[in-house]
């Protein structure tokens, strides 16, 4: 689902976004008034987006801003119109999970029949889908709220779904960000043995270094510790986007721009600026990069405040996860993506999760 650029990909990519919104109006027109204002993480999310809409009056290709602004407002509509006709936790619940999986499934099997991607090749989407994923089903194995023979074996399901597509991946940053997922997992739901133990292999890592090596193998897939300094030549991008982005530091160069200035006028052609922190700052400036924090500190609080509730350890994990893997991958602050859809999912449980029976 990502964002093309002109001919036919773009005029689908439209069609789809305004026939979803279409319908989403269509079905639950009184309900949609206020979807992009429902709690906090929706509407720091929502004001962000907005932003990146006006962004549209100065950027260097304000119908491409304005467009890819609007379209995740409508996928935040459009989730609203779909899981809101829930009233069960166990439903939407299941809805969430299956969606991710579906997600990952149709992605995963698509782009190898296609001949797209071998069948271990690196796919920075579907790392990312998969960690996300992981996080969310090991939070809410991990709190054990509910004990639900279906519920856990769906959950342990997707877990073992998310590690293959993980594997398959070969993405290192998506990978740390699953690892991350965990550990916030263990901690907000209170498990300190299993944070002890997590601690031990820390403290063996430190000691032994071969294994911490092995272990780093693992995670990073192929990368060397000069990949994962450099953040596999990310760095070389980033520092392009720190000199423009001083030329325009309040409001940058309009949202998903720089990308394509730095193409047509910079070093190098780019599609993405990998990094949903630099992308915020070389797109809306030190404005828009703090609106973004915002937005993840303040859903981080309101999850935290929440946790002894169902579904909310998932959340939390999940959010924490996505937050640190937008270092590496620009979902947020640039094309919409596989990633963009989960993210925006993720957000709307937070609302659903509040309105629904346990």
């Amino acid at each position: 689902m990502a964002a093309g650029v002109g001919g036919l990909a773009q005029g689908l990519q439209v069609f789809t976004a305004f026939g979803l919104l279409y319908y989403a109006l269509r079905f639950a027109k009184k309900r949609i008034v206020n979807a992009l204002f429902l709690n906090v993480p929706i509407s720091t999310m929502t004001l962000y987006m907005i932003l990146a809409a006006v962004s549209a009056l100065w950027s260097y290709v304000p119908a491409m801003s304005l467009f890819m602004a609007v379209e995740k407002l409508i996928f935040i509509i459009v989730l609203y119109a779909v899981v809101s006709e829930f009233r069960s936790f166990y439903y939407a619940e299941a809805f969430f999970v299956l969606l991710m999986v579906g997600i990952l499934v149709f992605n995963g099997v698509a782009t190898r029949l296609m001949g797209y991607q071998t069948l271990i090749g690196h796919d920075l989407q579907q790392g990312s889908c998969a960690a996300m994923c992981f996080s969310y089903c090991v939070g809410e194995i991990m709190a054990g709220k509910l004990k639900n023979k279906e519920r856990y074996q769906m959950l342990w399901a997707a877990i073992l779904i998310s590690v293959l597509f993980l594997g398959l991946s070969t993405s290192g940053g998506a990978n740390a960000s699953a690892a991350f997922g965990f550990g916030i997992a263990l901690f907000a739901s209170g498990k300190k043995g299993y944070a002890f133990f997590l601690l031990l292999i820390g403290a063996s890592f430190y000691v032994y270094e071969d294994l911490f090596e092995n272990m780093f193998e693992l995670l990073m897939q192929g990368k060397s510790k000069g990949d994962i300094s450099s953040a596999t030549g990310r760095t070389a991008i980033w520092e392009v986007v720190e000199i423009l982005g001083t030329q325009k530091p309040m409001l940058g160069w309009g949202y998903a721009a720089m990308e394509r200035y730095i193409t047509d006028k910079g070093p190098m052609p780019l599609t993405d600026l990998h990094s949903n922190y630099y992308g915020t700052f070389g797109g809306l400036g030190i404005v828009g990069l703090v609106l973004l924090m915002v937005h993840h500190i303040s859903s981080i609080v309101y999850l935290w405040i929440r946790h002894s509730k169902p579904g909310y350890v998932g959340l939390l994990s999940a959010i924490c996860c996505a937050a640190l893997n937008g270092y590496s991958y620009g979902f947020i602050a640039g094309k919409t993506a596989i990633i963009t859809v989960v993210y925006l999912a993720v957000l709307m449980m937070t609302y659903i999760y509040s309105k629904v029976r346990v």
